[in-house]
């Protein structure tokens, strides 16, 4: 497994075309790669899938390593079909099994997509739009640290859609999400969302919030 690991992270790196044959060591850790593919490594799998999506035209291949890995319940490999139909890329747009891989690949333990089937909820695509089912999935990734599913997570707190309208909460989601977004501008206007919260709290539930802020953790 660790030498499939090195060989597929190698192909990651490379910025070699597959089938060209410029690089002798591309051309090698595709190999390896291949046949441990080939012969059921799900890391290998998922990795050549992931290489021949982003580094080569060969969409088909790419899709059908992805499947292999889905096969085996891997759920990186899952998410990722989920992406590649919910927007189209090498193979006709389908909101239905874009749902059904997020699904899968959330039931595997993928955050990401967690945050997707909330998504999905919140907007009903493929599903009957519903805010509460949109909020249980977000509370499932907003634990397990996605940034959207926390913004997503204090809005509907703030707005009071589909949970019970608890400023305290939409201050604890929007100050966790602000302090991991890259982007500055996104930080701000995540701030501001918290302190427009913490002005509609009393002195003592402001508080109570700052303190669980300060004791938040991803998995808590």
């Amino acid at each position: 497994m660790l030498l499939s690991a090195l060989c597929v992270a190698a192909l990651v790196v490379l910025p070699q075309r597959a089938g060209t044959t410029g690089d002798p060591d591309t051309t090698r850790a595709l190999d390896a790669a291949r046949q441990r593919a080939e012969a059921g490594d799900v890391i290998a799998q998922f990795s050549l899938g992931s290489f021949l999506y982003y580094g080569s035209r060969d969409t088909a291949g790419a899709v059908d390593w992805m499947r292999r890995a889905a096969a085996q319940r891997f759920a990186p490999a899952e998410f990722h079909l989920g992406q590649i139909y919910e927007f189209g890329f090498g193979v006709s747009q389908d909101d239905r099994l874009a749902l059904e891989w997020y699904r899968k690949a959330a039931d595997n333990g993928s955050v990401p997509a967690q945050r997707a089937v909330g998504e999905f909820y919140l907007k009903g695509r493929a599903v009957t739009a519903s805010a509460a089912e949109a909020a249980r999935w977000f509370r499932r990734a907003a634990d397990g640290d996605d940034l959207r599913a926390q913004y997503h997570l204090g809005q509907l707190f703030f707005d009071g859609t589909g949970v019970p309208q608890d400023y305290a909460s939409a201050y604890l989601w929007f100050s966790v999400a602000a302090a991991q977004t890259p982007l500055e501008d996104n930080r701000k206007g995540l701030l501001e969302l918290r302190n427009i919260a913490a002005a509609r709290m009393d002195a003592g539930t402001l508080a109570a919030a700052k303190r669980r802020v300060a004791a938040w953790k991803p998995g808590r």
